[in-house]
């Protein structure tokens, strides 16, 4: 286990201390942003009914936050951008690339269901690693899209390649499959392969996944697809229903992650009937000092949903699931350092901020949460993601918050 220098950054929203996360954090040479909205430190929602302004907001705190400990935008890897409704896509990505579009980053952008308040209208998260504006090799796939927008099909920095959220555009900015999603499924998967095999890797050394999907009603296909092309690969994955993606004849995106040289020494680790392998995906993925967990929901290790209707124990029990997955790796929550929960529109969230387990008191790892419109069983309330480096949580330095806020008193 490495020693790693970690730093964590708030920045006075009130929510980073009623859930625990930091705005940004460093660990080791990678600072991340979590997803960030327009709203200042009195709760006010920024550029209301404007999502470039939302966006200007976004870039604004995120380049306070990331600055403060020693990140920058020329050094992101990737973006992820999630807007209330795809009718503002094209705003939002061509803003987004003001700041970002001149290191192509790798990138992902769909509609949710819902973020925390009705009036914002994106929200956006950012990786970053030190020296990759200048060292990073950047892949194009020739989808006009990418241009357009100013992003990769796939970045490698090092050993570790960040791979775009990717669906059946081809590079004549058609979509291939239509209605098909079994079809649409293999030619995203078989892009993201392509581009993984042009920066020098391997199916194997997938170790992250995450899946889009605008109807969950055919996913036997989906699936049937997924185990078609990866074979017995197993990375980690999170599955979720959305609304809409850029055209409306997208049925999935799919985005990873992938370390070289995993293929010969990760860690796959399964729950106790393995129900996860027949599917496609680990439960979690180590690989070194990183651990990617899959997303986490109340099924039972038997594939029983517990807890039916009850949001606040769903939630315990994701979070049970992942410090399980994670003690397995060696590693624990407080090495969390991204978090992700992604909460079904129209579920009652039956226990406020602050209450219940604290799993992340002590670490504060960076955070995102918005809505979906469904998760893979339609008792599902909620799914958490992680990801955590072993070690990270053994010392914390804790930055901020400042007098002065970035976005105004």
């Amino acid at each position: 286990m490495a020693p790693y220098r970690r730093i964590n950054v708030a920045s006075g929203r009130e929510l980073e201390q009623l859930a625990h996360y930091s705005r940004a954090l460093r660990v080791g040479d990678t600072v991340l942003q979590s997803g960030t909205t327009a709203i200042d430190r009195a709760g006010n929602v920024l550029g209301v009914g404007d999502v470039t302004r939302q966006v200007e907001a976004i870039m604004t705190l995120a380049a306070w936050s990331m600055g403060k400990v020693g990140g920058s935008f020329d050094n992101v890897v990737r973006c992820r951008i999630y807007v209330t409704d795809i009718g503002l896509a094209d705003q939002a990505a061509r803003a987004v690339a003001r700041y970002v579009g001149h290191v192509r980053p790798a990138s992902t952008l769909v509609q949710v269901a819902g973020l925390a308040r009705p009036a914002q209208l994106v929200e956006i998260e950012l990786e970053a690693i030190d020296g990759a504006g200048s060292s990073a090799q950047r892949l194009a796939s020739g989808r006009p899209t990418e241009a357009a927008y100013g992003y990769s099909r796939a970045v490698r920095v090092g050993e570790r390649v960040f791979l775009s959220g990717t669906t059946a555009l081809n590079a004549q900015g058609v979509v291939e499959g239509r209605g098909d999603l079994y079809r649409q499924t293999r030619l995203a998967l078989e892009t993201l392969l392509w581009a993984l095999a042009q920066l020098g890797g391997t199916p194997g050394d997938l170790v992250y996944t995450k899946t889009f999907l605008t109807d969950l009603s055919h996913l036997p296909d989906y699936t049937r697809a997924w185990l078609d092309v990866l074979g017995e690969v197993r990375p980690t994955s999170t599955l979720l229903g959305i609304p809409a993606l850029v055209h409306p004849d997208m049925l999935v995106e799919i985005e990873a992650e992938a370390i070289l040289g995993a293929a010969a020494k990760r860690q796959d680790i399964y729950t106790q009937f393995q129900r996860e392998k027949p599917r496609g995906y680990a439960r979690a993925v180590a690989v070194d000092d990183w651990v990617y967990v899959s997303g986490c929901t109340a099924l039972s290790p038997a594939g029983e949903v517990q807890a039916a209707g009850d949001w606040a124990a769903q939630l315990d029990l994701a979070h049970e699931a992942i410090a399980w997955a994670l003690e397995q790796a060696g590693a624990t929550l407080d090495d969390v350092v991204r978090r992700r929960t992604f909460t079904v529109a129209g579920a009652q969230q039956n226990r406020p901020y602050g209450q219940g387990p604290a799993w992340f008191a002590r670490s504060c790892p960076t955070s995102l949460g918005c809505r979906v419109s469904a998760l893979a069983h339609p008792e599902l309330l909620v799914e958490v993601e992680a990801v955590a480096v072993k070690g990270a949580g053994a010392d914390i330095t804790w930055l901020g918050p400042e007098a002065h806020d970035p976005l105004g008193p």
